[in-house]
């Protein structure tokens, strides 16, 4: 049986984008064994990924620590080290490795573990000739270009296959959650998830801000809840500490105490999920919760917007003070329309057979004519 790798060794929203590309690839070559190499940390949610039948753990920290080893003082035994942690991480060689990083580790660990590797470079990992896929998303990375091709399409122009057409959802994990937990979601209220940090300290939403937006949603909605979700307990807690009691008894902080596998099963529990382009915003659209994304700093709605449909991102265009979204996203949730605050505009998510695209809210959903271009442009055999 053919055996193929796919590399997604970037963060958790990259590994969640890359599911549209595995599924295909499952489709295209159902009888290939189709595994996956991705972070350690983010192991448990690449074993959610349909089509994968198994995931090979990137121990990035331990990498770093040979290479710097090497790069001081190259002995045999640094060698011998890297040859015997390779053969334990697969002792037998892939026919295929799909990269979907430009990173340099990436496309070593695919040219280590697979006779032939497809994806971001024409001439192999010391070669510096794009793939025109490749060569794509590096444009769109520098330059921030618009309404054409979505990473997890791009994603799947790097695997040589094409966009499903369709929404594939990410199937929920049967996982327990801490039993004072265990009540969100329940007794019919309004549960929406916060996201109260991001990768990236320039995507952070000011701590004010979102407890601005807090104040705002508990007094719009009495029975409303907010679930606090992430990693970052100290954000969490400056976001919390000035609210008043009766605000404390309807806001659930979950920061810090759960893995992904329960982060996700409170995703699933609750009816929106509200943050900036992180990770979990990512996660929640591929589970199939409604997204709503605040786009700033370097996050564009057209090429990283919530995948899926209907889901809804205000993006900014000029910042101008602190004219953040707050009472307009309160007003959407509560089924009142949407607005955009000065400098912001508002897009709602829609796929068709190119893939995800977005237009702004109350307008036609026209799909963007350069995305086809693009797909025969860069991939004619598949457009």
């Amino acid at each position: 049986m053919p055996r193929a790798l796919v590399i997604q060794l970037a963060r958790l929203g990259d590994l969640v984008q890359s599911m549209l590309a595995i599924t295909q690839l499952r489709v295209r070559h159902p009888e290939t064994q189709l595994d996956l190499l991705c972070p350690s940390h983010l192991a448990e949610v690449g074993r959610l990924l349909p089509g994968i039948e198994k995931v090979l753990e990137w121990d990035g920290a331990a990498w770093q620590r040979r290479a710097m080893a090497a790069q001081q003082d190259l002995r045999a035994e640094h060698l011998a080290e890297v040859e015997t942690v390779l053969m334990a991480l697969a002792p037998d060689w892939y026919d295929y490795a799909y990269v979907l990083n430009q990173h340099r580790r990436a496309l070593v660990a695919g040219s280590l573990l697979a006779r032939e590797v497809k994806g971001p470079l024409l001439h192999g990992p010391l070669g510096e000739a794009l793939t025109p896929w490749a060569a794509y998303v590096r444009d769109v990375a520098q330059r921030r270009l618009g309404q054409r091709v979505h990473l997890a399409d791009a994603f799947c122009g790097l695997c040589g296959v094409s966009p499903p057409g369709h929404i594939i959802p990410l199937d929920p994990p049967a996982v327990r959650l801490p039993d004072d937990l265990e009540p969100i979601g329940k007794h019919g209220d309004r549960w929406i998830a916060l996201i109260v940090g991001a990768g990236e300290t320039e995507r952070c939403v000011p701590t004010e801000v979102w407890r601005r937006w807090i104040t705002s949603f508990l007094a719009s909605t009495p029975q409303g809840r907010v679930v606090l979700v992430g990693t970052e307990r100290e954000r969490a807690a400056e976001i919390q500490s000035p609210l008043p009691p009766s605000a404390l008894g309807r806001i659930w902080d979950t920061t810090g105490r759960t893995s992904l596998l329960q982060l996700a099963a409170i995703l699933v529990r609750c009816h929106r999920v509200v943050g900036s382009d992180t990770g979990p915003l990512h996660l929640a659209a591929a589970l199939g919760r409604p997204v709503i994304g605040w786009y700033f700093a370097r996050a564009r709605v057209h090429e990283t917007g919530p995948y899926g449909v209907d889901h809804v991102v205000w993006q900014a265009e000029e910042m101008r003070g602190d004219a953040w979204p707050v009472d307009e996203t309160v007003a959407a949730i509560c089924e009142q329309g949407y607005r955009a605050p000065i400098g912001w505009t508002v897009w709602t998510s829609h796929c068709d057979t190119w893939g995800a695209y977005y237009a702004p809210v109350g307008q036609a959903a026209i799909a963007p004519r350069e995305r086809e271009a693009l797909w025969h442009e860069l991939e004619p055999a598949l457009s």
